[in-house]
């Protein structure tokens, strides 16, 4: 068993990997393509493999057999009888499920108000462990300032949208907050201006029009070393591409680092399991959060641009 989550995991079932994502459960995001990575993503991860990696499991289908993703629902028990999903939220590494009803709701509601009482997990010290985790860098604030008219401005990551009606705070919100975790800086910039979220301007100076945004399908082509943003330009290219890695991942026969969380979109180093031993083994702590210079060939796969590469001389750690 795999866990790639704090809610899903890859069950090995009749000689076939399936994902199963645990019904009536929401755990922090670690790895998803369009969310930054959440605050305790990495204990509940760590608590759900603790739970289960290396034991046979049952499962019980929840209300439906699979989700729009094509995961399986369900439940699962450990050979002890104890319900998985369960426990997560019990000891604080889940949410119990608001957004869809299920069976067990109300025993998974109650769990989570006894973590909530002691301060298990998510709940610590009241949530102010999340806001201090928050404030270590690991979030962007966000202000909301009532207007004239009973309207509202929105300001995130330096951009703002006005006129706001008190029932769009929800979405406008969760748009640009999307949009952030979404897309690289300077792409960025072009889908903020077009949601309607414009720079913040000088004290006093005009707030800048649509027309006036910056665009990047106009750049030139960046000479000697290539950002990673622009990888996807240089497809069928041998080139030296720099960046942060800010997310690795390991899986049964490769190691993944991307320059993005959003590693769905944006330029990823494969290291296949053939080659992985020509590397250290804590491969993914040593480029993890560091600048590197990667030389290769820029590859499409599934429409996501990629470097294979074979040997270590080809990742240079920058700083």
């Amino acid at each position: 068993m795999e866990v790639e989550d704090g809610d899903t995991v890859r069950v090995l079932v009749g000689g076939k990997v399936h994902t199963v994502r645990l019904v009536g459960i929401d755990a922090p995001e670690r790895s998803h393509p369009g969310r930054p990575k959440e605050y305790f993503a990495d204990e509940a991860a760590a608590y759900l493999s603790s739970l289960c990696s290396g034991k046979t499991v049952a499962m019980e289908a929840g209300a439906e057999d699979a989700d729009v993703h094509g995961r399986l629902l369900r439940y699962l028990f450990l050979p002890d009888g104890r319900l998985v999903n369960l426990e997560m939220v019990r000891e604080g590494y889940a949410y119990a499920m608001r957004r869809f009803s299920f069976s067990r709701s109300a025993e998974f509601l109650q769990a989570e108000q006894g973590a909530r009482r002691e301060g298990a997990g998510l709940w610590r010290e009241g949530g102010r462990a999340e806001f201090r985790w928050l404030q270590e860098g690991h979030g962007a604030p966000l202000e909301i300032w009532p207007a004239a008219g009973g309207k509202y401005i929105v300001v995130y990551q330096g951009r703002m949208r006005t006129g706001v009606e008190r029932g769009e705070l929800g979405r406008t919100i969760d748009e640009i907050v999307r949009l952030r975790a979404e897309f690289s800086d300077r792409e960025f910039a072009d889908k903020a201006h077009e949601a309607g979220f414009y720079p913040l301007s000088p004290k006093g100076g005009p707030v800048p029009s649509p027309e006036a945004a910056p665009s990047s399908k106009a750049l030139p082509d960046p000479p000697g070393i290539v950002p990673w943003e622009e990888a996807r330009r240089f497809v069928g290219r041998n080139v030296t591409v720099e960046g942060k890695i800010v997310r690795t991942h390991r899986g049964k026969k490769v190691l993944y680092l991307n320059f993005h969380p959003n590693w769905k979109k944006y330029l990823t180093v494969v290291i296949l399991g053939k080659d992985l031993k020509r590397f250290p083994k804590d491969a993914e702590k040593r480029f993890m959060g560091k600048k590197v210079r990667v030389r290769g060939t820029v590859a499409l796969y599934r429409d996501r641009p990629e470097i294979v590469v074979r040997t270590p001389e080809a990742i240079t750690i920058v700083k």
